[in-house]
C-alpha cells in the first residue's frame, strides 16, 4: 500500500463501538489493528467523517482518541495530509507500550505466557545448558550488577540473560517462542522501571537478586529449583505490571 493510500475500509478493519468510554475503545481498536498489521507503518488513517461513521461516534470521541496514540508516537500528524502510522521504526514499542499501561486483559496474558514459557525453560537450562551457556549467563548477571545504575543497559542485559536461558534449553522451538517475546520484555521491563522512578533503584537490586536466584539453581542443575526461583520473579515482575495498570485506569 502507498503510503498516502487511505486504508481500506471495505475490509471490515474498523467496526462499531459501544463502550462506556468510546475514546478507550477506539484507542484499543487502532492498536490493535497495528499489533496485528492490519494498519502497517506510512498508511493512512481514514479522515474523521469517515471514522466517525465506521465507528459509529461523534467527531469528539475520534478526536479524544487519537489525541494520546499521537502524543505517544504510534500515530503522526502531517497537516493537511492526514494522519498516518508513524514510520519511526518505534510503533510496534509504542503499541505494546500502551497495551501494558491500559490493557489489563493483556498484562495478564504476557505474564501467563511468560510463567508457561519461562518457568520450563529455566528447568531445562538446569538439565542441558553447557558449559559455554553457564558462562555466558554469569557475565549477563555480572553485566547486570555493573549497570545498577544504569536502566537501559540494565534493560538490556536483563534480556540477555532470559534469551540465553531459552537458548541453553538445546530446543529451538522453545528458544524460538521465547525470543519471540523479547520486545514484550524490553516493553515489561521499561513499564516496570518507569511505574516509580523513585524507587527504580530498589526494583533493580531486587530484579538482580533475582536472577542470580535462578541462575545459581541452573548452575547447581537444580531443575525443579531453576522453575521455581523463575516463577517467583515473573510473579514479582507481573505484581508490579498490574500495579501500574490499575494506577494508570486511575489516572483516567
Amino acid at each position: 500500500m502507498n503510503k498516502n493510500q487511505v486504508a481500506n475500509m471495505d475490509n471490515n478493519h474498523f467496526s462499531q463501538v459501544s463502550r462506556p468510554l468510546l475514546s478507550d475503545a477506539i484507542v484499543q481498536q487502532i492498536v490493535d489493528l497495528i499489533s496485528t498489521n492490519a494498519l502497517k507503518p506510512g498508511d493512512r488513517i481514514p479522515p474523521e467523517r469517515v471514522l466517525c461513521k465506521t465507528l459509529g461516534v461523534g467527531r469528539t470521541s475520534v478526536r479524544e482518541a487519537l489525541k494520546p496514540l499521537l502524543t505517544m508516537g504510534i500515530l503522526e500528524g502531517r497537516g493537511s495530509a492526514g494522519t498516518f502510522v508513524a514510520q519511526n521504526g518505534r510503533f510496534l514499542e509504542k503499541t505494546l507500550e500502551w497495551g501494558l499501561k491500559f490493557n489489563p486483559k493483556q498484562v495478564e496474558d504476557i505474564i501467563e505466557t511468560r510463567m508457561m514459557l519461562e518457568t520450563n525453560a529455566a528447568h531445562w537450562a538446569a538439565i542441558r545448558a553447557t558449559p559455554e551457556n553457564l558462562s555466558d549467563m554469569r557475565q549477563s548477571v555480572a553485566n547486570m550488577q555493573a549497570s545498577i545504575d544504569n536502566p537501559e543497559a540494565f534493560r538490556d542485559y536483563d534480556i540477555k540473560f532470559h534469551m540465553q536461558i531459552a537458548e541453553a534449553t538445546q530446543n529451538s522451538m522453545l528458544n524460538s517462542l521465547v525470543s519471540m517475546m523479547r520486545q514484550y520484555f524490553r516493553t515489561w521491563i521499561q513499564e516496570r522501571l518507569s511505574a516509580n522512578p523513585i524507587n527504580a533503584s530498589e526494583l533493580t537490586q531486587i530484579s538482580l537478586s533475582q536472577h542470580e536466584a535462578i541462575l545459581n539453581k541452573i548452575i547447581k542443575r537444580d531443575s525443579n529449583g531453576a522453575r521455581d526461583a523463575m516463577a517467583i520473579h515473573i510473579d514479582t515482575a507481573g505484581t508490579d505490571l498490574r500495579a501500574r495498570t490499575v494506577e494508570s485506569d486511575i489516572q483516567k
